[in-house]
């Protein structure tokens, strides 16, 4: 082999896949010259777009439903506590997901609160969430 040729080669690979990658993140999120990063909606919804489409669909939403009540339920007795949600505890939502008014939201509420979400959240009613739909969403909650 041509070590050369092999490096070059290399190189040439690593580039047009960073440039391939940073070609899909601004489709997802395109930044404005005042945006230095991304905002926190739009580094959860591309960890959440498992399949890479640039949309989420409610598979998608309560795959990331059910693995941040699993983190939150610290004492694994399948309810997340206000101690539990932290600041979270105290805003009034977490009271509203609470529907049987135990102090805690168990997953049953916690799932049922994100299918609401998700269908308030898509406005288009394609059954996916696109970035747009899902900051539309967020700044009005």
């Amino acid at each position: 082999m041509n070590k050369p040729v092999d490096m070059i080669w290399e190189r040439v690979v690593r580039n047009l896949f960073i440039g391939t990658a940073a070609a899909a993140l601004l489709a997802v999120a395109p930044l404005t010259p005042a945006q230095a990063e991304m905002t926190d909606v739009e580094v959860n919804f591309v960890k959440a777009d498992k399949d890479g489409d640039f949309a989420l669909d409610l598979g998608e939403v309560l795959v990331i439903t059910i693995e941040h009540f699993k983190e939150s339920d610290t004492d694994k007795d399948g309810k997340v506590s206000k101690e539990e949600a932290g600041e979270h505890g105290d805003h009034p939502e977490f009271s509203d997901n609470d529907t049987d008014k135990d102090g805690a939201v168990g997953m049953e509420e916690a799932i049922a609160e994100k299918i609401a979400d998700f269908k308030a959240a898509d406005t288009d009613g394609d059954g996916s969430l696109t970035i747009d739909e899902v900051r539309k969403h967020q700044q009005g909650n």
